[in-house]
């Protein structure tokens, strides 16, 4: 049971996972062994997981991904700065992209006019960014 409608892509994701699964059998007398496909010798560590999610994104923000994973700054930060520079911030263009919201309601939160997007939000709201 999924807690919205699915789209008619994700429709089809569900049945191409589905027919994946479906020849699996599971088995009570064999180990299962986890394998880390990037570097099969090596454990699977997660920072080596976000170095590869972020060597597939533009190479302006390569840098930042990688400063966002400092082991001084706290998880739910970096976790934040993560989803801000892979945009999957709850903002309202991702909602409306999700289908949440509708399109008359994709405006700043601020007043200002502009269309709400991370970017927006947090490097160009002149209403938001004043202290």
């Amino acid at each position: 049971m999924w807690r919205r409608w699915l789209l008619a892509w994700e429709e089809e994701k569900v049945r191409e996972c589905s027919a994946f699964l479906s020849n699996i059998v599971l088995q009570d007398h064999t180990n299962d062994n986890w394998k880390w496909l990037l570097n099969p010798i090596q454990h699977y560590y997660v920072h080596r997981v976000y170095q590869f999610l972020a060597s597939a994104d533009e190479p302006t923000y390569r840098h930042h991904i990688s400063n966002v994973w400092h082991r001084q700054v706290p998880l739910k930060v970096s976790l934040f700065g993560w989803r801000l520079l892979r945009n999957r911030l709850p903002t309202k263009d991702n909602l409306l992209r999700r289908q949440v919201i509708a399109s008359k309601n994709t405006l700043c939160t601020s007043g200002c006019g502009s269309q709400e997007t991370g970017d927006h939000l947090f490097l160009g709201c002149a209403s938001l960014g004043r202290v």
